[in-house]
């Protein structure tokens, strides 16, 4: 028999049996349990070899943030270290044989012409040396005109002043839920990249502390973002790429060439993972003194709150599910839904994205700490008093600056999920 409508429907939990309330449109979960805090591909694997390396990574992880807890905030700055000079000497390696390999093909193809046998094996080897050749990040062609927006061009300036950064040449503003800082093109220009839907969920003090973030990558020593290991790892990736098809093999002849390419790329991925795992801490290293640099900077509170704040974009995805039909909608309508499902989110909601933050553990092949580790880190070196407030008239000011790219970023929100 049903009941009258309610708010909050009683469900029961298929692990434990409590009763598992929920707001409508929103994930049933377990308080008692929890059940279904995170998404079903987060959870952990149950293949032996998965859980060791996620059991290594998670002594790792949790080894770095002890470390960093203990450590004075002036010893938090990633240093040179054993592990980063072999990592370097791997990177010189990995040119120096693209190098060899594009000219091991220009020779096969001059000296064995016009023997097809030499011709394919020398174009090949001239086709994976040259993805091989060490390339900059491109200067990305939708970067912001710097009088388009002077106000948050100033406020970004001011922040990299109190930083003492070097001036961010490159502005992008797009539809990620995202912010990353990058270095690009050959004279190794600073690029900020910034995305919408990220600063509608963020306070003021929170916007700080995110901008401060990225551009403290750019003054905490952070050598996986040089040039010379960058390249090197984007090489392996363009290699590994050639050599596993992606497409699906329709003769023998195809199938032998796909494997035959496959065991080719195994030395890769070995040296991609290998590499991966020397630089494994000197990133976390990296990542934690970015935190902490924005913390002095925006507070330990507003920095606490960004990582936090991180995981509202699994409610961006559903706003768009459950909204964006067709491209012809209006992009600013969309992300005014977005900031509305924000400011409704319930207590319980933001309980179980804490917890699910918790739920993530270290991994040896990624940078980032886990949510969880970084709070801890941050609240062990607290700075209660920002050294750095935005004004209200400054922010009155961005905001009508942002609002101007909001239907333009919306709809290509829209483009990705839009039905027929």
């Amino acid at each position: 028999m049903n009941t009258a409508p309610s708010p909050m429907n009683a469900h029961i939990c298929p692990q434990c049996g409590c009763d598992t309330p929920s707001d409508e449109g929103l994930r049933r979960w377990c308080e008692r349990c929890n059940w279904n805090v995170t998404a079903p591909e987060d959870i952990e694997a149950h293949d032996l070899l998965m859980r060791k390396y996620r059991e290594l990574g998670e002594r790792q992880g949790r080894s770095v943030l002890a470390e960093l807890i203990a450590a004075p905030g002036e010893a938090l700055r990633p240093r040179l270290t054993p592990t980063i000079i072999a990592a370097f000497a791997i990177a010189g390696l990995i040119h120096l044989l693209s190098v060899a390999i594009l000219i091991t093909g220009l020779l096969m193809a001059f000296r064995g012409y016009p023997d097809p046998g030499y011709l394919v094996w020398g174009a090949f080897c001239v086709v994976l040396g040259w993805l091989m050749l060490p390339r900059p990040i491109s200067l990305p062609k939708n970067r912001v005109a710097p009088e388009a927006f002077p106000v948050f061009r100033g406020l970004v300036d001011d922040i990299v002043a109190k930083l003492g950064g070097s001036p961010i040449r490159h502005i992008v503003i797009d539809e990620t839920f995202n912010a990353s800082y990058a270095l690009a093109g050959w004279r190794r220009q600073p690029v900020l990249r910034l995305g919408l839907p990220l600063w509608i969920a963020l306070s003021p003090q929170e916007r700080v502390a995110v901008i401060a973030h990225e551009i403290a990558h750019g003054v905490n020593g952070d050598s996986t973002r040089g040039f010379m290991i960058g390249s090197a790892l984007a090489a392996l990736g363009e290699c590994i790429g050639l050599l596993q098809p992606r497409h699906r093999t329709v003769t023998r002849s195809e199938l032998l060439a796909g494997y035959l390419t496959w065991l080719f790329s195994l030395p890769l991925l070995l040296v991609e993972s290998l590499l991966m795992h020397l630089l494994f801490q000197h990133g976390q290293r990296a990542e934690y003194f970015a935190d902490y640099l924005a913390a002095s900077l925006a507070g330990t509170q507003a920095t606490v709150s960004v990582l936090q704040r991180f995981a509202l974009g699994e409610h961006l995805h559903d706003v768009l599910l459950r909204n964006a039909y067709s491209t012809a909608q209006s992009g600013s309508y969309i992300l005014d839904l977005f900031r509305k499902r924000i400011e409704s989110l319930p207590a319980r909601e933001w309980e179980r994205m804490r917890r699910a933050s918790e739920a993530e553990g270290a991994h040896l092949d990624k940078t980032h700490p886990p949510t969880a580790f970084r709070i801890a880190f941050l609240e062990a070196h607290a700075f209660t008093e920002p050294q750095f407030l935005v004004n209200a008239a400054t922010l009155t000011a961005v905001e009508a600056e942002f609002r101007a790219l909001e239907d333009k970023l919306g709809r290509r929100l829209i483009a990705r999920v839009a039905r027929d």
